[in-house]
């Protein structure tokens, strides 16, 4: 499983570092690009948000794709195509223009997360998943930790070439992808079996294991719209969406929350590190201990609560630099700790079959809170006047979804994967 890890989890990882990089860097672009555009707070959140029209709309049949093409074509295009997409946001003229670019990059990125957390369950047991998305979820994090300082230093540049400092944030910021597409058409293998870096002894253990965990599952042999049509994962769908309002409140508006502390867009950059980097100790720690314990609903439910409360506090303390800074790092490190553990609960339930599609479609009603917390936190900021109403709302509505999780009742299925696994790494 070392071997497996080293070979998949640096590439994956990175790739989905580039992935957030080029979703949220218009965050930072926007400390400049707001007024060059003549967006206005609401403007702002609709463009934003409309990234998730497509994202949300393309994720279920991008997976489906996936499982009948294969991971190493499908991802290595899906890369290329999102980079595309975000350098030509650098060439928006008006607030038509930039939804629309927005909209592209969702159709382009809208099958990545979810096909490789599909991917994952081809690769990794139970018993490691939970690490390798913590790993893989820390990256994503991390880009907020390179995506400050860069995007800050970025703007600098502004009049280079006869372009604006936030034109060149999109495009520096999306040669990566195009790049981490090519290696990945060259170096991914969609399953065990076609792995010649593994041995035929390696092999035959990691598929027999897969085979036997995927046969265990109470929703093996099921149908995609029957295991959807669970109480259990209806419930966790919703709550999924919930985690995902406090994730993109925070994620569009925090540059601008800061600079309302009297800050310059450099520093801007640089303060950001801290919650970033609190983020990304979360979803490590937080996931080794997950799976060290094999306890999954309360690795969730707990940092969930802790920034709902994080997120009401910062709203409640604005003003304070200090305390405003604290407190987001406290939301971040909450809600980021959360996502990893999470996607152990719907697979605990779902079949082979209904994996793909299954995540697909969790993932992607969740992420309707893509375009709806950046529209209602623009709406409550400039009907409001300041930042304080929509943070104490973003941290109910993450309360509100920890909540959900604990009274979900998806517990019984993960205790019994959790015992199907020990039987199963037993026995071998």
């Amino acid at each position: 499983m070392r071997k497996v890890a080293w070979h998949m989890i640096p590439f994956l990882s990175i790739g989905y570092m580039i992935n957030a990089l080029d979703r949220f860097n218009v965050s930072m672009a926007a400390l400049t690009m707001n007024k060059a555009l003549g967006l206005s707070a609401t403007a702002y959140g609709l463009g934003a948000g409309a990234f998730f029209w497509s994202y949300v709309l393309f994720q279920f049949p991008a997976n489906l794709l996936l499982s009948r093409i294969g991971a190493r074509v499908w991802i290595s295009l899906i890369m290329a195509f999102w980079g595309i997409c975000s350098a030509g946001t650098a060439f928006v003229t008006g607030e038509t223009s930039f939804v629309a670019a927005r909209f592209l990059l969702g159709v382009a990125e809208a099958g990545f997360f979810p096909g490789v957390a599909y991917f994952m369950t081809c690769w990794f047991p139970a018993l490691y998943r939970g690490r390798m998305m913590g790993i893989f979820y820390a990256f994503g994090a991390a880009s907020g930790i390179v995506g400050g300082p860069l995007g800050g230093n970025l703007l600098k540049l502004d009049g280079t070439f006869g372009l604006a400092g936030w034109q060149w944030i999109f495009l520096v910021e999306a040669l990566p992808a195009v790049l981490l597409a090519c290696y990945g058409f060259a170096t991914l293998c969609n399953r065990p079996a076609e792995a010649a870096w593994l041995t035929e002894e390696e092999r035959n253990w990691l598929q027999t294991h897969l085979d036997a965990e995927a046969s265990a599952k109470p929703g093996h042999g099921h149908g995609i719209l029957r295991s959807i049509g669970n109480p259990q994962m209806i419930v966790l769908t919703i709550a999924y969406m919930l985690m995902a309002y406090g994730v993109y409140a925070m994620a569009f508006f925090l540059p601008l929350i800061v600079k309302t502390l009297g800050l310059s867009n450099l520093t801007i950059g640089y303060v950001l590190i801290l919650p970033n980097l609190c983020g990304t100790i979360g979803m490590l720690l937080v996931s080794r201990s997950s799976d060290r314990s094999g306890e999954r609903v309360w690795h969730v439910v707990a940092p969930v609560a802790l920034a709902g409360i994080g997120a009401m506090a910062a709203g409640l303390v604005l003003g304070n630099v200090y305390l405003t800074i604290a407190a987001f790092c406290l939301a971040t490190f909450g809600i980021a700790a959360s996502l990893p553990v999470f996607w152990n609960l719907p697979t605990a339930y779902l079949g082979a079959g209904a994996a793909a599609g299954g995540i697909a479609l969790i993932n992607s009603v969740g992420n309707i809170s893509g375009y709806v917390a950046p529209q209602v936190t623009g709406l409550l900021r400039d009907t409001s006047g300041g930042y304080m109403v929509p943070m104490v709302v973003t941290g109910g509505v993450m309360l509100t979804a920890a909540a959900l999780v604990l009274v979900s009742g998806i517990q019984r299925y993960v205790r019994r994967s959790q015992v199907l696994a020990s039987q199963v790494t037993l026995l071998h």
